[in-house]
């Protein structure tokens, strides 16, 4: 009886060192694939203005000019945008497309009955959205590339 608690004492010694390999293990190797993906692809961050005024909220898409790359979208805020290395964006040239809807200061009716809501209008000219002639050249992992719009 002796010798059987003492291989039940053994047996739980070892069980809590051999139950912590696969975490260190699945640590090891999502640590590793982490460090892959993030020097494939870049990180970009700037600032929005038109004409010298930051665009409160918005959105900014980047359009691989290679038609098999990759794309990606930001939401502007305060006049900054910010990808991350997890939108995939790799260097290369991208077309880019901004949009602003901004208030007009006049109320109109909703969808929904007796409902009014702000009405918008899109304040980036084609030029800069639908019909864009912005280019960005991405070049390093971490890029801070600004756009300074005007609507003329």
């Amino acid at each position: 009886m002796i010798n059987h608690l003492n291989s039940t004492r053994h047996i739980k010694l070892l069980m809590p060192q051999t139950s912590r390999l696969p975490f260190v293990a699945a640590l090891f190797f999502a640590a590793v694939a982490a460090s892959c993906s993030s020097n494939a692809s870049s990180s970009l961050h700037g600032q929005v203005t038109l004409d010298g005024e930051p665009v409160s909220t918005g959105n900014i898409v980047f359009l691989s000019q290679d038609s098999k790359g990759p794309k990606a979208a930001a939401a502007i805020e305060n006049g900054a945008y910010a990808l991350s290395p997890h939108d995939k964006l790799s260097a290369g040239k991208y077309r880019v497309e901004i949009s602003w809807r901004k208030p007009t200061g006049k109320k109109v009716p909703s969808a929904d009955p007796g409902i009014t809501i702000d009405e918008t209008r899109e304040a980036v000219p084609a030029k800069y959205n639908t019909d864009s002639t912005l280019v960005a050249d991405i070049k390093t992992r971490d890029a801070q590339t600004d756009f300074d719009l005007t609507s003329k």
